[in-house]
C-alpha cells in the first residue's frame, strides 16, 4: 500500500532564508528570489545581450541572465533559480 501525501510541505530557501509553502504531494518549489535585485530588491528584467557572442569578454558573457537599471553601472545578476526541497 502506497501512502498518501495530503496537507502542506514547507522548506526554506537556501539564498534568501524564505519559507516556501506548497500543496502536497509536492516535493520540490522553486523560488523566485533569483529574480529580485539584491542591492534594491526590486524586480529586475530579463537580461538580452546587445552584441555578438565574439564581442563579449569573460567578465560578461551569456552567464548574466537579469539585469536591474536602477543602479549606475546597472547590477548584472548570474544567480539561477534556487530548488528547494520541501518535507
Amino acid at each position: 500500500m502506497v501512502a498518501v501525501k495530503l496537507g502542506f510541505a514547507e522548506g526554506i530557501c537556501s539564498k534568501c532564508g524564505r519559507m516556501l509553502r506548497r500543496r502536497r504531494p509536492a516535493d520540490y518549489a522553486v523560488c523566485d528570489c533569483y529574480e529580485y535585485c539584491s542591492l534594491c530588491g526590486k524586480k529586475m528584467t530579463a537580461y538580452t545581450p546587445n552584441l555578438s557572442p565574439v564581442s563579449y569578454k569573460s567578465e560578461r558573457g551569456f552567464d548574466i541572465l537579469y539585469v536591474c537599471n536602477n543602479h549606475s553601472p546597472p547590477y548584472y545578476s548570474k544567480q539561477k533559480p534556487v530548488e528547494v526541497r520541501l518535507s
